[in-house]
């Protein structure tokens, strides 16, 4: 169980939800693709993450990973692509269903860190939703690749103003202390990450994913807690 108490902008925004009561209304999620892209560091694996811009609709300066909603343009990818129907069957959906996540992911991750990966090199991590009192959700897979020979990641749709190479520990260490925001499910993915001596090794691993829901509670001193059941 991942318990996370909300501070900053998402506090604000959960009081206002509750504060509606049985009026409170919730949107419904969007599909929606996100990447880790990894590469072994000198103490570990790093993941390339992006802070969002203070300005952003959804998630303003929050830690993320290059993702980002799927366009109907994404929907014409062949669900027979190499790679797709192994990962669709670890998604525990059909290759028609998961293709249109995988076009958006490989779309996005060029789009915003000038990275081009294949459905072949991407692995399945999670399923996460956004919780009820967001005004914008979405219905997100969570998917992992290693970062290409001969490529450079970098800031290329004006959407973060910051980005790099982090350790996992370092990363949820920053954000334990309250020097980076990050929402749950980064924080679930860096935990996991972190318990991985090398990328191979991380990627080979299949976790079992499940659609996980966090659910919005309030703890005995006001404070609005996100409660989530993991996998």
């Amino acid at each position: 169980m991942l318990r996370v108490p909300l501070r900053g902008g998402l506090r604000a925004t959960a009081d206002a939800w509750l504060a509606r009561g049985a009026d409170a209304e919730v949107a419904e999620p969007r599909p929606a693709a996100t990447v880790m892209l990894v590469r072994d560091g000198a103490s570990g694996p790093e993941v390339y993450v992006q802070r969002r811009v203070s300005t952003m609709a959804f998630a303003p300066s929050m830690v993320v990973f290059p993702g980002g909603r799927v366009d109907p343009a994404d929907h014409t990818l062949d669900p027979t692509t190499p790679g797709l129907a192994d990962l669709a069957a670890h998604m525990g959906v059909t290759p028609e269903a998961a293709a249109p996540f995988v076009a958006a992911a490989l779309r996005e991750v060029e789009e915003e860190c000038g990275v081009r990966v294949t459905a072949a090199d991407l692995r399945g991590r999670g399923h996460w939703v956004t919780p009820a009192f967001e005004p914008r959700r979405y219905d997100t897979w969570i998917l992992a690749a290693a970062m290409p020979e001969g490529q450079e990641a970098a800031e290329t749709s004006g959407e973060s103003d910051g980005h790099g190479w982090v350790h996992p520990a370092d990363a949820l260490r920053r954000a334990a202390a309250g020097e980076v925001r990050m929402m749950p499910p980064q924080v679930w993915a860096l935990e996991a990450l972190r318990e991985f001596a090398d990328v191979e090794a991380f990627l080979a691993d299949r976790p079992q994913i499940a659609r996980v829901a966090p659910v919005l509670e309030v703890d005995p001193d006001g404070t609005p807690v996100l409660v989530t059941a993991l996998p």
